[in-house]
């Protein structure tokens, strides 16, 4: 796979063991700048991991990842920083910080060494929480927010960095449906009107049909690493691509190991467990 492509994230045979368990074997993508890609799968299919490799945090035993042509391993930190911007699952701050400031440190990959922030990094920081719709906290500590709001607070400080790169690691979690769906509108109105690319893991099937660009759908895997070629096991990706290509009830029997039936209801596809 060619890294002088055009803007977008590649990762080329990507392979990563935690001790004697392989979580990824040989994974190979080609992401377009611009989209919303969903990563799905079982737990422990290497989802997380995977977000993880793409952003620096883990290093695979072989293979690389490319952001717009450029191997990750070339970069610095705020290099990746001003690429990159990633929420994990947890949240957590003993300290009672303003929301505000902690929006604010989104904005630190564009200052100098010791410089603060300042006029210009707070407007910004601003706009990111109005954008994610929660301007209204601005000067409510962290600590005193519910785990929702604080899910939209650690976007809106991703935002703040200016990334062409959105990675989220299960938005949706501690949301209830409502807010569920309130956030992926908002995370896919964000890639369009800001012509972002966002890569983030979801658990339900339904949302990422309903909100994908492109679907990555992984399964789990067992054993050593090398053990998957040396005796023909198969490998993480089931299938990569539309959404109504990918989710099938043979990928999804393949992935999750459940039977279940596609429906159409007023134009949108939905599985439901056979």
């Amino acid at each position: 796979m060619s890294t002088q492509s055009a803007a977008g994230i590649t990762v080329e045979d990507v392979t990563l063991s935690y001790g004697s368990s392989l979580v990824l074997a040989s994974v190979s993508l080609a992401l377009r700048r611009g989209e919303v890609i969903t990563l799905l799968g079982p737990n422990g299919c290497g989802k997380t991991t995977l977000l993880k490799i793409i952003n620096g945090l883990l290093h695979p035993s072989r293979g690389r990842v490319c952001i717009n042509g450029k191997e990750i391993t070339r970069m610095g930190q705020a290099e990746l920083a001003r690429l990159i911007g990633y929420v994990p699952q947890a949240q957590r701050s003993s300290f009672p910080f303003s929301v505000l400031d902690i929006v604010l440190t989104g904005r630190m990959p564009h200052l100098s060494v010791l410089a603060q922030p300042g006029e210009d990094d707070v407007n910004r920081s601003l706009r990111a929480l109005e954008l994610v719709g929660v301007s209204h906290l601005a000067s409510r500590p962290y600590t005193q927010i519910s785990g929702g709001e604080r899910q939209l607070v650690m976007i809106a400080r991703a935002l703040a960095q200016e990334p062409g790169y959105l990675l989220l690691d299960e938005p949706t979690s501690y949301l209830d449906f409502k807010n569920q769906i309130h956030v992926l509108k908002m995370i896919r109105g964000i890639a369009r009107s800001q012509e972002m690319t966002v890569v983030m893991t979801l658990h339900d099937p339904n949302h990422a049909l309903m909100f994908s660009d492109e679907i990555v759908l992984l399964r789990k895997l067992f054993g050593l690493e090398g053990m998957a070629e040396r005796q023909g096991l198969p490998r993480n990706l089931v299938a990569v691509g539309d959404p109504l290509e990918v989710m099938t009830p043979e990928n999804i029997k393949d992935a999750y190991g459940v039977d279940v039936e596609v429906l159409e209801v007023k134009g949108r596809r939905i599985l439901l467990p056979a």
